[in-house]
């Protein structure tokens, strides 16, 4: 797996994993790799501070809805032109 295939599929889990209402309806597990695929997702794709690790605690924190957080995360991959496969990110967990 090439570096741009390793963060083209965190971006899915991402994405997959913040389809929940709440960050208290993940498991411990999926929020350990949840944070995990945004750590690589933030350096993969040079985000912020603000637009990565402070984006992931407000949600985990409750700050914004894990909807809002999921737009977010939306825009940020859209706009670095990553191209996700709809169908593993739509995988139940």
């Amino acid at each position: 797996m090439s570096m741009d295939e390793f963060i083209i599929h965190a971006c899915e889990q991402i994405l997959r994993f913040t389809q929940v209402e709440c960050w208290d309806n993940l498991s411990e597990a999926l929020k350990v790799q949840l944070a995990f695929n945004m750590g690589v997702v933030a350096l993969g794709l040079k985000l912020s501070k603000i637009e990565g690790f402070q984006a992931l605690a407000d949600a985990r924190e409750g700050r914004v809805s894990m909807q809002a957080f999921r737009d977010h995360l939306k825009l940020l991959i859209t706009s670095h032109n990553v191209e996700v496969d709809e169908a593993k990110v739509a995988r139940p967990f």
